[in-house]
């Protein structure tokens, strides 16, 4: 049977001194049942980034590692002249300094939305042979986020095409909001849907509606639709992972974020929304694969 593992993400937790915040939420997140955290290294030093493995160890939690192929976190008007070459520079810089966290993955927000289509393939092409010499080769899923080269279900399905062996990390939040609509009513969307699907590495959990990339309230009746299609995909992603690799491993991650991806007086705060959605969908997975 697959092993189906829920980590934690750390976006909108602030890690206090020495890390301290981090350090005690990440006791409470292993009794809630997380195998791991997923954790930004964008701003983090090497010392950093010894002292978050450290802490993680001291309470059995495991890592993903959240990169950039540049422009992390996005701070600031997007730099020039980052061509192909340079994210493919800085993603190896990237995969060194993760490699510190001995992470299960790494996952990439990869490539540029500008780029043309030839562009993103040759970049991909080129990812997947510095993985290897990095140590990462199969280790590094690429994510469907908008300003990205996977920003939309064409371009993924395009390039997915040409580069067979890449991994991604499908946050169709990203593509809802993009296409404005759901994916799965008309025939090409639900065949670029099937198409993905197998090279599904890793998973972010997050649902959205056709006007923003987070949904507030997943079980409120008036995303009945949203709840539908994302639920639908998911389990997908998951029966296809146990039926073709029964003995492998799928990650998850309910990434739920603060303002301004979580609107204001909700019924929840985006934490509190993170972990019942992260109850609420390892049930549904369990028993997917149980069935």
């Amino acid at each position: 049977m697959v092993v189906l593992s829920r980590f934690r993400t750390l976006w909108g937790i602030e890690p206090g001194p020495q890390q301290s915040e981090w350090k005690k939420k990440f006791v409470g997140w292993k009794a809630h049942g997380y195998a791991g955290i997923e954790a930004d290294i964008a701003r983090l030093s090497a010392d950093d980034l010894r002292l978050l493995r450290s802490n993680a160890d001291e309470v059995g939690l495991e890592i993903t590692a959240l990169t950039f192929s540049a422009w992390p976190q996005y701070v600031g008007p997007r730099p020039r002249g980052l061509t192909p070459d340079y994210h493919l520079k800085f993603l190896r810089e990237q995969l060194r300094l993760a490699s510190i966290l001995r992470p299960v993955l790494a996952n990439v927000q990869s490539g540029a939305d500008y780029w043309s289509w030839d562009e993103s393939v040759y970049f991909y092409q080129n990812a997947l042979k510095i993985e290897k010499e990095e140590g990462f080769e199969g280790r590094v899923c690429h994510e469907t986020h908008r300003n990205r080269s996977l920003f939309n279900p064409y371009s993924a399905d395009y390039i997915l095409q040409k580069v067979p062996d890449l991994k991604i990390t499908a946050d169709i939040s990203h593509w809802v909001v993009v296409c404005e609509r759901l994916l799965d009513e008309g025939e090409e969307d639900k065949e670029i849907l099937t198409r993905i699907i197998p090279h599904v590495g890793h998973i972010h959990t997050r649902m959205g509606t056709t006007q923003s990339s987070q949904c507030p309230e997943p079980l409120n009746p008036v995303f009945a639709a949203e709840k539908k299609f994302f639920d639908t995909l998911w389990l997908r992603i998951v029966k296809h992972k146990h039926e073709t690799d029964p003995n492998g491993r799928l990650t998850w991650v309910p990434e739920y974020g603060p303002y301004p991806y979580h609107p204001i007086n909700t019924a929840q705060t985006h934490s509190e929304l993170a972990d019942s959605e992260a109850k609420r969908l390892e049930a549904l997975f369990d028993e997917a694969i149980k069935q």
